[in-house]
């Protein structure tokens, strides 16, 4: 989240997890239900999904219902038989692409910042004005 004047905007204070795809590279396989019939077909048993538990708000009730307390969030981890995927052959990305999805998780906008320097003293603060407004668009 771009938030220059902490003061002045009213989302700062807005915690928003975000499903960055490098942090969970792989979709659940249903065909396989248990962790053993899983690994046996060559296949990994790991977690593919995270759901916040935002309605619990201490590490004590949290790690008390099984969850994780991760950055002071309360964060369940779902485990099932899962497919790693390769995340930038999918995506067509490559070194220092910045790809902008929206809430949806759609690509929005994409760019490299190898060619589109982001330091706001560079192109008199253009690039980054555009990144800026690119970011908050997609929100």
């Amino acid at each position: 989240m771009v938030c220059d004047t902490p003061d002045e905007c009213g989302n700062c204070d807005d915690i928003r997890v975000l499903p960055w795809v490098q942090d969970i590279p792989s979709i659940f396989n249903f065909n396989f239900s248990t962790q053993v019939d899983c690994e046996e077909n060559g296949y990994l048993w790991d977690s593919a999904e995270q759901i916040l538990h935002d309605d619990i708000a201490d590490q004590i009730s949290c790690e008390e219902n099984g969850y994780t307390w991760f950055h002071d969030l309360c964060i369940e981890y779902v485990y099932g038989c899962v497919d790693e995927i390769d995340v930038w052959g999918n995506w067509n990305a490559t070194l220092r692409d910045l790809i902008i999805v929206n809430k949806e998780g759609y690509e929005v906008a994409r760019l490299n910042l190898t060619y589109t320097n982001p330091d706001p003293m560079s192109t008199c603060g253009e690039n980054y004005e555009t990144i800026k407004q690119l970011i908050i668009d997609a929100r």
